[in-house]
């Protein structure tokens, strides 16, 4: 169950409300508190299975979103939408699936989307109820189940393709952005471990024929996005970049792909929380507060 919804918080016309949306660097998995850490011992299998819910609220409470409100902004409610492995569609629908909340009703509102890997593509739960786990994910190497995958295989062999990705990336912020034109929101745009999500990319990615061969049209789509004004965190092009240089090894940072990040944290990062990277290939503790302090001067310098 989400943070949000245990603390069960009431919004009205004089809040002031922090929404993050995103995936497992939004929601704080791997941020969990020293003293969970201590409490079981150091066994990641246990923390994860046995005794999953203290560690999930705990990296809710260490989380970016939740850090950002503790330390800077501190009249601000933080709304953690994040919920690992989740995709980009399904993080945008966050905004419109709580009514409960009543968002739409505070005086001042800030969401901060961290974009995922646009090779994730979300597909509503034919059981869904509001309030409860909406869409399920897949990634195209995801093992998820056999009927499962198999539906993901065949949706990856005769449908999705990088520019359907990439389109529907777009087709994601543009409906975010709409949401906070709508209802007066302050929108920051940034990219968890993707380093390619840049104008550049996209124009070269979303072929013209697609669009009826037409240049103007892929230049209409890409622009969408302000590029003046995505947060690139102290000008490195995504959170697993700006990490690496905390950790001193911006020699590892690759053009195209963040996978020296996902091998450095996994071969070389103990389980022993230490640094601005866990094991699991997450932020830390210590890594989602220099995200929020770069975050909270983008909102105040930018926005």
């Amino acid at each position: 169950m989400y943070t949000w919804q245990e603390n069960k918080i009431k919004i009205n016309e004089e809040s002031k409300i922090l929404i993050g949306l995103g995936d497992s660097f939004t929601q704080g998995h791997g941020a969990c508190d020293i003293k969970i850490w201590d409490k079981y011992k150091w066994d990641d299998k246990k923390m994860y299975n046995e005794y999953f819910h203290d560690v999930v609220e705990s990296g809710y409470q260490n989380s970016w979103v939740n850090q950002l409100c503790k330390n800077h902004l501190k009249d601000f409610i933080p709304i953690n939408f994040g919920l690992s492995g989740r995709g980009n569609r399904a993080a945008a629908k966050e905004l419109y699936l709580h009514p409960e909340l009543n968002i739409e009703l505070a005086k001042e509102k800030i969401v901060v989307y961290m974009l995922t890997g646009y090779e994730r593509f979300d597909f509503v739960n034919k059981d869904y109820e509001v309030g409860h786990h909406k869409f399920n994910t897949m990634w195209p190497t995801t093992d998820c189940g056999n009927d499962l995958r198999t539906v993901g295989n065949e949706y990856m062999n005769h449908v999705w393709s990088d520019r359907m990705g990439l389109i529907e990336l777009l087709l994601n912020i543009a409906e975010v952005k709409n949401w906070c034109k709508v209802h007066n929101a302050k929108f920051v745009l940034t990219s968890a471990f993707t380093p390619t999500i840049n104008k550049q990319f996209m124009t070269d990615h979303i072929i013209g024929d697609l669009l009826y061969g037409k240049e103007s049209h892929v230049e209409k789509l890409v622009n969408i996005i302000d590029w003046d004004e995505f947060f690139y965190p102290d000008g490195f092009r995504c959170i697993t970049d700006y990490l690496l240089s905390l950790e001193e090894r911006t020699d590892l940072i690759n053009e195209f792909s963040s996978w020296n990040y996902y091998e450095y944290a996994y071969s070389h990062k103990k389980m022993t929380p230490n640094g601005y990277i866990t094991k699991c290939a997450h932020p830390s503790d210590d890594g989602h507060k220099e995200i929020a302090k770069l975050l909270y001067e983008h909102i105040k310098n930018k926005i």
